[in-house]
């Protein structure tokens, strides 16, 4: 006896999600990073009445999205630099639980003023809309910017990076 139909769609069929950097449009991406809210990797006719969506499907969704953002575009060098004195921090903090070393308060305070200076000095960037601007002069085209995916707008942002036309 069988409780539970099995569907034999997709899941993203059955979600209607994005579920590729190559199908999810940059507005959506921003989206999700300003609010925290997955539902707006959904596939919907407009997301003003949004309600706030954070299911286990729609983590593995995101999930998936951003590591193929991570393999297409990788981590900038600030972040990487940020991450690196983070982790110096987490692993003094540690040594100084373990050994009671009073010593390494001052290597952790140092490292903790160093990780702020670094945030402070991090490139600010143009918003997404001036970003936006920018791409359809380079290039000539008119963008919608609910609908550039996010493998496109980043590849457009990548390219004017190496040629010294974007922040």
């Amino acid at each position: 006896m069988q409780l539970f139909k099995s569907s034999k769609e997709p899941l993203q069929e059955v979600c209607n999600v994005y579920d590729s950097i190559d199908t999810l449009p940059q507005w959506n991406w921003i989206k999700v990073h300003e609010t925290g809210n997955l539902a707006y990797i959904k596939i919907l006719p407009n997301y003003r009445k949004l309600k706030e969506e954070n299911t286990e499907e729609l983590e593995e969704f995101w999930a998936k999205i951003y590591d193929e953002f991570i393999e297409e575009f990788g981590f900038s060098e600030n972040y990487i630099e940020v991450l690196d004195h983070k982790k110096r921090i987490a692993i003094l903090k540690n040594d100084f639980v373990i050994t009671d070393n009073r010593f390494l308060l001052n290597h952790i305070r140092i490292a903790e003023n160093r990780l702020k200076e670094i945030e402070k000095t991090a490139p600010i960037g143009v918003s997404f809309r001036e970003s936006i601007v920018m791409i359809e002069k380079e290039q000539g085209i008119k963008i919608d910017a609910k609908k550039i995916s996010v493998a496109d707008y980043n590849s457009y942002i990548k390219t004017m990076n190496k040629n010294g036309k974007a922040d």
